[in-house]
């Protein structure tokens, strides 16, 4: 939830901490400079891009989520220095002042706050001679110097105060280039970051169907029985509800066999933890016929496809990376489920965050694998407690 907190570079940087999950060792602050130097980086990609492919209504869009990340990332790398945010932001209102020649007096007493420095951009940019361009060179410029910074104390003294304002103040400027509200970004990676990373005390949404009669519901519990058969040297799967067979034998559909025989259970994973799978709901039969538009858009042939498509997405990424076996929640690729977030918009589960996405394809795919070990097995769904787990049959 946005409030008031957020619109003070502390308010932020509280919230943004919640979903820091580096260490404060060494290793890790060179990680966050990384992590900054490669939004910087992609910021100018961005723009490169925007204008080779003949976008520029893209760029603003893509400046947004970019300097949102780098501002993240900058922050996180205050935290861990020998200054506060706030003190930081008072220093970029003096250095901003300074390119403005305005005197104002600063109360270092009070919490800065975004509006503060997107109002002096707002002076500043009509005045700025400077180009969006040339922005962007100090930037990548000023960035560099992270990676030559003695990591002594007395350095640090001497010079981050002077780097991290300079930064902060470069981050407002080109945002300003871009027609872009620091307080903007600051609440759009806000957002984001929740969104990816579950903040405490966090729930799963409401289910999509909760309010429909039983028979249009996906069912809350429920078993499903995977069982392999080798038939002329092919390996196919069938699958049983309450001992009937349901939907067609599936093999791997390639000529070396990688298991997608038991992808099923993404779907069914899905329907664990996001209450969506327009696929099963067409297998069950309890598409949602009392409401038309719903039957027609949430539950039809286009949203199979796009289910279908996703399942298959997800799977080939994940072939050439163990099956995500050792991928711990909250480690799973952003730009893997930022992918899935755009296949799904327009439809209801795009209301669900990324972390429950990300929850979704890791159970799946450790379902997945004992499926792979094991050849047959029990996969239950528990809609209600958000779980799926598996269980071997008995011989």
């Amino acid at each position: 939830m946005i409030t008031n907190f957020l619109f003070t570079l502390v308010g932020y940087d509280l919230k943004a901490k919640t979903s820091d999950r580096f260490r404060d060792d060494q290793m890790s602050i060179h990680q966050l400079k990384y992590g900054f130097f490669g939004e910087v980086g992609g910021l100018l990609a961005a723009v490169k891009k925007a204008h080779r492919d003949s976008f520029p209504k893209k760029e603003k869009e893509l400046a947004m989520e970019e300097l949102g990340d780098a501002l993240w990332y900058l922050t996180a790398l205050i935290r861990r220095s020998s200054y506060t945010v706030n003190e930081i932001g008072i220093a970029t209102l003096q250095y901003l002042q300074q390119e403005l020649s305005n005197s104002e007096h600063i109360k270092p007493d009070e919490d800065v706050t975004f509006n503060e420095i997107d109002g002096l951009l707002a002076f500043l940019n009509k005045q700025l001679p400077e180009s969006k361009d040339t922005l962007l060179y100090k930037l990548a410029y000023n960035t560099s110097l992270l990676f030559f910074e003695s990591d002594s104390a007395a350095n640090e003294c001497a010079r981050g105060n002077e780097l991290y304002s300079k930064l902060l103040s470069l981050l407002a400027m080109v945002a300003a280039k871009f027609g872009l509200k620091l307080l903007d970004i600051a609440i759009a990676n806000n957002i984001k970051t929740e969104s990816r990373w579950a903040p405490p005390n966090s729930k799963y949404l409401d289910l999509f169907d909760e309010n429909l009669l039983p028979y249009e519901q996906l069912p809350r519990q429920f078993d499903i029985k995977f069982l392999e058969r080798n038939i002329h040297g092919k390996k196919i799967v069938v699958q049983q509800l309450n001992g009937v067979n349901i939907g067609d034998p599936l093999t791997d559909n390639r000529q070396d066999g990688d298991g997608y025989r038991f992808h099923d259970v993404f779907h069914l994973a899905y329907i664990a933890h996001l209450g969506w799978s327009p696929v099963i709901r067409a297998l069950l039969k309890v598409k949602r016929k009392s409401k038309p538009q719903v039957d027609e858009n949430q539950d039809g042939a286009r949203a199979i496809f796009i289910e279908e498509g996703i399942a298959t997405w997800v799977f080939n990424h994940a072939r050439d990376l163990d099956f995500f076996e050792g991928v711990e929640q909250g480690k799973l690729e952003y730009g893997l489920l930022k992918q899935i977030q755009n296949m799904v918009s327009g439809y209801e589960v795009e209301k669900c965050p990324l972390w429950q996405w990300e929850i979704a394809i890791l159970e799946g795919f450790k379902v997945f694998r004992s499926l792979l070990a094991t050849g047959s097995g029990i996969v239950s769904v528990n809609m209600e407690q958000h779980c799926i787990s598996f269980k071997p049959l008995e011989s």
